[in-house]
C-alpha cells in the first residue's frame, strides 16, 4: 500500500508537469520508474535493491552511526522557488525533524538532509 500512495503521488504529479504523451516523460517513466516498480513488485532477498524507507529509519541509522543532524538552510530559497513557479502548483516543500522534504499535494516524495560526524 505505501508504495501505491507514493507512486500514485509520483504519477500525479508527473500528470501536472507534463502532458501525458511528453517524450520526456515517457523517458522518465520508462527508464526510472518502471524499473524501480518493477523492483519493488516483483523482486525478493539480494535481488530486490530499491527500499524506500521513511526518513525517522535514516534518521535513527545515522543516529545510530554517530551523525547528528545539521541544519539545511536553504528551506526558505525553496520555498520560494515553488511559490514562484506556477508549474509547480501542488508542490509542497516542508522542514521535518531537520530533513528538508518535497511533496505532492501533503504526501511526501522524497526528503533530504545534512550530518555531521
Amino acid at each position: 500500500m505505501e508504495a501505491l500512495h507514493y507512486y500514485s503521488a509520483i504519477f500525479d504529479s508527473l500528470d501536472a508537469m507534463l502532458p501525458k504523451y511528453d517524450t520526456r516523460r515517457a523517458k522518465m517513466e520508462q527508464f526510472y520508474f518502471a524499473e524501480e516498480i518493477k523492483n519493488i513488485v516483483s523482486c525478493e532477498g539480494p535481488a530486490r535493491v530499491e527500499r524506500h524507507e521513511r526518513a525517522d529509519q535514516w534518521r535513527r541509522r545515522m543516529s545510530r552511526a554517530g551523525f547528528q543532524v545539521a541544519p539545511i538552510k536553504m528551506m526558505a530559497q525553496a520555498q520560494k522557488w515553488l511559490k514562484n513557479k506556477k508549474v509547480c502548483e501542488g508542490y509542497t516543500v516542508v522542514e521535518e525533524k531537520g530533513c528538508l522534504v518535497l511533496g505532492w499535494k501533503s504526501k511526501p516524495i522524497i526528503a533530504t538532509s545534512c550530518w555531521k560526524c
